[in-house]
């Protein structure tokens, strides 16, 4: 018998189809839990435009279900948010330029995020630098798995940063392969706009385990710099909510 502990099984996109066909509400599809602490705000401020946001469980379920609108009643009003992921480091596939689809202005919605709370802002003294120095190792590394993940994208990119800084895992994490050489001018483009092209959830979780290491003071979670940031929205999430409200307006 499944524990009450047991969480919610995330519904299929058949299932999330199903759902939207009978509403009645215009309708935000966005990725998952994490957005929606960014996204329900945006419900409260589309209010008047009576609009309802819906985890979709994941990016490629927005696209799945983006993908398959026509199934979708075109009396039923909907948009779309998905991260623009590597999409920054590349360009937006010309079938999902359109404007019911709104991209994060970077890789994904945490480094919005982190550009309107200007989050790195909350260092300080000798915090400041240690944290630049291990975001240049995490480069180092991220250029390499980057350009790896481009050719091949079984190859990850979202290894925690504390893993990546491991002694004991970084040679491994460095070595070449054969026939390989090092990107060079990618390693410099990723540390000029660092910000807005690499992963956005590294990033925060690099933040938090510099912010997380001062004695006797509150520790930080990503959840809740999420939700101190979107209750008080800078220019990128304000370009989201505009790019939404833009497909429902009447």
């Amino acid at each position: 018998m499944p524990s009450a502990q047991t969480a919610k099984a995330q519904p299929t996109v058949d299932e999330l189809i199903a759902v939207l066909k009978r509403t009645a509400l215009p309708t935000v599809v966005c990725e998952g839990d994490d957005d929606l602490i960014v996204y329900r705000r945006l419900e409260d401020q589309l209010r008047h435009l009576g609009v309802s946001v819906l985890s979709a469980g994941g990016r490629e379920n927005v696209l799945q279900i983006f993908n398959r609108r026509s199934e979708i009643p075109s009396s039923v009003r909907l948009a779309f948010i998905a991260d623009r992921d590597t999409w920054i480091n590349t360009a937006v596939p010309a079938a999902y330029v359109s404007p019911l689809l709104c991209l994060t202005s970077g890789y994904s919605i945490e480094n919005d995020v982190i550009a309107d709370g200007k989050l790195e802002s909350l260092l300080v003294g000798a915090e400041v630098s240690t944290y630049k120095e291990q975001l240049e190792l995490f480069l180092e590394w991220y250029a390499l798995a980057l350009s790896r993940h481009l050719t091949n994208p079984s190859d990850p990119i979202a290894y925690h940063p504390k893993y990546v800084l491991n002694s004991k895992e970084r040679p491994s994490l460095m070595a070449l392969r054969f026939g390989e050489t090092y990107p060079t001018i990618m390693r410099e483009t990723l540390s000029t706009k660092y910000g807005t092209l690499v992963r956005g959830k590294s990033l925060l979780l690099l933040l938090l385990h510099n912010l997380n290491t001062r004695d006797g003071l509150p520790r930080y979670t990503d959840k809740a710099l999420l939700e101190i940031v979107a209750a008080n929205p800078g220019e990128l999430l304000t370009k989201i909510t505009n790019a939404v409200a833009s497909v429902f307006a009447p």
